[in-house]
């Protein structure tokens, strides 16, 4: 007998969680995001990668006596930062935006939403505002061998207030 002693098929438990999936709906595709910098409309259609940053409040440790610990909700953290890339265009416009962004010291608000082909890019409730954000950018990579490869300027974006 080959195998481990307990194994069994169990095929009616597969189709139940194939229903069940089948029954949540259409899933959400990753590039099915669509954001906008208020005050610079023409970079929506550049972004190329973006994140939803964590939800959460900060953790309040209590250790009893006898060492016993206990973590409890403390304050929403609801400032934060989060990774988002744009591709650049032969006019140099991501630079020039952020260029202006930084040196003017810019404060922006910016929004997230879910973009389905299904809903015909509506958000069917996934946004997310981030508010009074600061826009850095780190270091751009270019390569004499990348010829198949479009400049994407790596962007980090630090908010204070997200809803």
């Amino acid at each position: 007998m080959s195998g481990f002693s307990n194994t069994k098929p169990d095929v009616a438990f597969l189709k139940k969680r194939f229903n069940q999936n089948l029954a949540a709906g259409e899933k959400l595709i990753g590039s099915e995001y669509w954001m906008t910098v208020k005050g610079y409309p023409n970079l929506s259609i550049l972004i190329r990668t973006t994140q939803l940053p964590e939800m959460a409040r900060e953790d309040v440790e209590d250790v009893a006596p006898g060492g016993m610990k206990f973590n409890q909700h403390g304050v929403l953290k609801n400032s934060g930062e989060f990774q988002m890339t744009c591709v650049e265009t032969i006019k140099g416009d991501v630079f020039a935006a952020v260029r202006k962004m930084v040196l003017n010291k810019e404060y922006l608000d910016l929004t997230f939403a879910a973009a389905a082909e299904s809903n015909s890019g509506a958000d069917a409730g996934l946004t997310r505002n981030y508010l009074h954000c600061k826009i850095y950018s780190d270091a751009v990579d270019f390569g004499s061998e990348d010829t198949t490869a479009a400049v994407k300027l790596p962007l980090r974006v630090v908010y204070n207030w997200a809803e």
